[in-house]
């Protein structure tokens, strides 16, 4: 409920502090005034935006502030989702300095307008004559009768599974394309993964292969220099083993004669062992083949295949061979998660389809049963406010698709005259019927849940007499639900009211501005002698106002 209300430097307001009660409160005043005023400051609370025309005084802020009991409206996941502080207390702030720029705040809390809004649309519901939208809608009207069925609980189950479900089809649409678009890379992928697989690149060593290589490509070379180097060693006129011998013959007979030659001839022999070990390796080496045929081809096969493949990939070296095959195989692992993903989102598609279709049927019958009692509940409403002809007829036609209604199409349609056809809402019903007709819907409903605060802007409009006292009387029966607020030119429902407030202008140093006060019980009989009588206070119409007043 709205429990204060403060506005300054705002049109007309220089300065009001409301304080505001639960039950049912009157708001009178004569035209122009400044009413609308106030529902102005409120939908600024509630997010609407602004213009510099709502300054009072352009060199001074214009501050507006709401205070909200919020313990029964079940908002506190509102204000986790937002991250704000949550109390039972909610103010609602909004600042305008004198360039026009506002500030909003929520409990102190600087947030966007938005947030306004969507805290806005839980805390009030403002209703006019001409502004009974909401009634047109297929969303309000279903609510309306899923909350007097009861079923609103297993509704709230429905549409979080059927959220669940869209989401999960609209997710299957988008990994659909993309499995589409992913199955030609994916052959791509794995020729190429099978092809850097199949030449196990973890077994090479690449140097070595390409030593080998050298050596296969200069195998004539090399062959040719082997037995060139065998021939000389093993040459008997030219061959240095040959003269290395008769050296050391030469120095084995000096050598008793100086140790010098004996150290010469020592050195001799231990050159004439390595020469006759190099004519060794030399020999086994040009004995043998360096590689066989087979092996040759084989070098060559993965020299040809390791090159091509560094070639196509514009890589330098096996171990970035390696890196790109890891790569592949995960890009393919990932097409094929999305595959599996593809998997299970239709089997749990199909599953919460099945779980969702006994829902919807469970719900479109309790709609069936309670449609009727719905209707004759209206009726009776209706009756209560001189509409006793009029009637509601709650239709329900049946869809082969799943939405968020579950399969039910709720419309309302209205009969206003005995005999007369029924027929959509808005092609029928006149502003005041709408008025009587959502305040019948809203009457129900509040018995059935906890509503925001409701003000009715005016919507007594064009009645009087028994009709204005028995929209009275609806106010305060709501008003044992939740809080009714009313704008009203009515002395019949003004005179209902259990708290009264009124605005008046005046003009001072050439400066018309507007006040709102609290009516003291003599206050209030003055205020409604003067709706009934005009500018000049009758004694009669002083006690008319009096035997209003002891109605309430």
């Amino acid at each position: 409920m709205l429990r204060r209300l403060e506005i300054s430097n705002f049109a007309l307001i220089e300065n009001a502090n409301l304080n505001l009660s639960n039950g049912f409160t009157a708001i009178t005043g004569e035209t122009g005034a400044g009413k609308s005023i106030l529902l102005k400051a409120l939908n600024l609370l509630l997010g609407e935006r602004a213009d510099n025309a709502a300054l009072s005084h352009s060199d001074q802020k214009c501050v507006l502030e709401a205070e909200f009991d919020i313990s029964k409206l079940n908002l506190k996941s509102f204000f986790d989702e937002e991250d704000l502080d949550f109390d039972n207390s909610c103010i609602l702030r909004r600042e305008f300095n004198t360039q026009g720029k506002s500030r909003a705040f929520i409990n102190d809390t600087p947030v966007q307008l938005q947030q306004l809004k969507n805290i806005g649309n839980s805390l009030i519901s403002i209703h006019t004559q001409h502004e009974s939208l909401s009634l047109f809608t297929t969303e309000f009207q279903t609510e309306v009768l899923d909350y007097f069925a009861g079923i609103q609980e297993k509704v709230a189950d429905y549409k979080k599974l059927y959220k669940s479900y869209t989401h999960d089809i609209n997710s299957l649409a988008e990994l659909s394309v993309k499995e589409m678009e992913n199955r030609k890379e994916k052959d791509y992928l794995e020729f190429l993964s099978t092809e850097l697989v199949d030449a196990q690149l973890n077994k090479i060593d690449f140097e070595e292969l390409k030593a080998k290589s050298v050596k296969i490509e200069n195998a004539t070379q090399l062959k040719d220099a082997m037995s060139n180097a065998v021939s000389i060693l093993d040459n008997d006129e030219l061959g240095p083993i040959v003269g290395l011998k008769q050296l050391i013959d030469i120095f084995d007979k000096i050598k008793i004669i100086d140790p010098i030659y004996a150290g010469l001839h020592g050195r001799l022999l231990s050159v004439k062992i390595e020469l006759d070990d190099i004519e060794n390796e030399l020999s086994a080496l040009n004995d043998d083949d360096l590689f066989t045929a087979e092996e040759i081809l084989l070098i060559n096969e993965k020299m040809e295949l390791i090159n091509t493949l560094l070639y196509k990939h514009n890589v330098h070296t096996i171990a970035e061979l390696i890196e790109l095959e890891n790569e592949i195989s995960e890009k393919i692992l990932n097409i094929n998660s999305i595959e599996d993903s593809l998997s299970d989102l239709k089997e749990r598609i199909d599953k919460n389809k099945k779980t969702l279709t006994e829902k919807a049927l469970a719900i479109s019958k309790s709609r069936k049963t309670f449609a009727p009692k719905l209707e004759k509940a209206i009726h009776s409403k209706l009756g209560h406010l001189a509409m006793a002809e009029a009637a509601i007829k709650v239709d329900i036609s049946n869809t082969d698709n799943l939405s968020i209604y579950g399969f039910d199409q709720v419309t309302f349609l209205v009969r206003t005259n005995l005999g007369g056809q029924f027929s959509p809402l808005k092609k029928v019903a006149s502003g005041g019927e709408l008025s009587r007709l959502m305040l019948s819907v809203l009457s129900i409903l509040a018995e059935v849940k906890n509503l925001p605060t409701l003000i009715f802007d005016e919507i007594d409009s064009g009645v009087s007499g028994e009709v204005a006292a028995k929209i009275a009387n609806e106010f305060l029966a709501m008003s044992k639900h939740l809080q009714v607020i009313s704008i009203t030119h009515l002395a019949q429902v003004a005179g209902k009211a259990e708290n009264h407030l009124h605005v008046a202008k005046s003009n001072s140093s050439g400066k018309t501005t507007s006040a709102v006060r609290s009516l003291d019980t003599e206050q209030r009989i003055n205020v409604l002698a003067q709706i009934i009588s005009g500018e000049e206070i009758t004694e009669a119409a002083r006690d008319n106002a009096k035997q209003l007043l002891k109605t309430t």
